[in-house]
């Protein structure tokens, strides 16, 4: 009875490892499935990183049946230029300059945009107490990172309220660098170019002496005005042509990943935020302000939906002397839902 016993219990052990070791199987093999792309962004604190906060904390794309690895350059020359480069086949950035970087002859293209436009001129009141509008800006120093999209989105808001952008003494700064002119006792510019969060701390911590010259609402309706299209664009998606061809349905979870992770965001901002404070190491006042302020605003969608806005944006950046030349229509990815 014993040797029988024990027969049947050890039978019953080993059917159960052999129960447990075929479930371990089925799983590992079904995670190794999800293929591994890697996207490349700009690090903490550019707005481009509080969606890399979200979508890794919620596994977002996991759970689309893609496995995003970030890669966070440092730098926007890094980024852009790893991506012209082949480092990786997917990139997040300006609009114009993947246009710049098409013109060059680099294979690739817009398959989606996720960030509106938003920048402001910051004055600091005790230098100009004279500036009221853009328009006063005429003939006055202004500090910008004049590489930065950004900066060259707002020299367009610039001239159409007046500005004649031969006229500004324009101080190169890195963005931090801006703010860090416009604050320092030492400091003379009296005006300059910021965005995200950089603007919101400096009005929170001094707004009697800070004034921001930029309502994101005034910009909107000017946009509109002017293009005839609902949104300016400054952020998207770009995908080298290889990687379109070969793998299709692909690109099609990663825009899927993108959109929940945004989607979410917009619907639980404070909670969003929390995340993003963690990886930019902002507070959540300031972050939740800049947010209702209007100076992050974040919308995933196809970049061939939005084509005639982005052209015209282009077209003004030809204008400028920012994009070398227009692209056409297989500058955009289609069909993307």
């Amino acid at each position: 009875m014993v040797k029988k016993s024990t027969a049947r219990g050890v039978a019953m052990i080993t059917a159960f490892f052999v129960a447990a070791g075929a479930y371990v199987c089925t799983v590992s093999p079904s995670m190794a499935q999800i293929p591994k792309v890697k996207v490349g962004t700009l690090v903490a604190p550019s707005t481009s990183s509080w969606m890399v906060a979200i979508m890794e904390a919620r596994k977002i794309d996991i759970n689309n049946g893609v496995d995003i690895e970030w890669i966070e350059q440092p730098s926007t020359a890094s980024l852009y230029n790893d991506f012209a480069a082949g480092a990786y086949q997917i990139a997040t950035g300006g609009i114009m300059t993947y246009a710049n970087q098409y013109a060059r002859g680099v294979k690739a293209k817009l398959f989606a945009t996720y960030q509106i436009f938003g920048t402001s001129v910051i004055v600091n009141t005790e230098r100009a107490p004279n500036i009221h509008s853009l328009k006063d800006l005429n003939g006055k120093e202004l500090a910008a990172p004049l590489a930065s999209e950004n900066y060259k989105a707002m020299t367009i808001y610039m001239v159409w309220s007046g500005v004649d952008l031969k006229s500004l003494k324009t101080r190169n700064f890195e963005h931090p660098g801006v703010a860090a002119e416009l604050k320092s006792p030492a400091g003379t510019t009296p005006a300059g170019v910021v965005w995200a969060q950089l603007p919101t701390r400096l009005i929170t911590e001094n707004p009697k002496k800070f004034k921001d010259m930029v309502s994101a609402d005034e910009i909107e309706k000017l946009w509109k005005q002017k293009t005839g299209t609902e949104h300016h664009w400054l952020l998207g998606w770009a995908v080298h042509d290889d990687f379109v061809r070969n793998n299709p349905g692909l690109l099609q979870r990663i825009q899927n990943a993108m959109k929940e992770t945004v989607d979410w965001f917009d619907r639980n901002t404070d909670e969003a935020v929390k995340l993003v404070a963690e990886k930019t190491k902002d507070s959540v006042p300031i972050l939740k302000e800049t947010i209702k302020a209007g100076r992050v605003k974040f919308l995933q969608t196809t970049a061939e939906s939005q084509e005639k806005a982005m052209m015209e944006l282009l077209k003004i950046s030809v204008q400028l002397g920012y994009v070398t030349k227009l692209p056409d229509a297989n500058f955009f990815h289609r069909g993307l839902r």
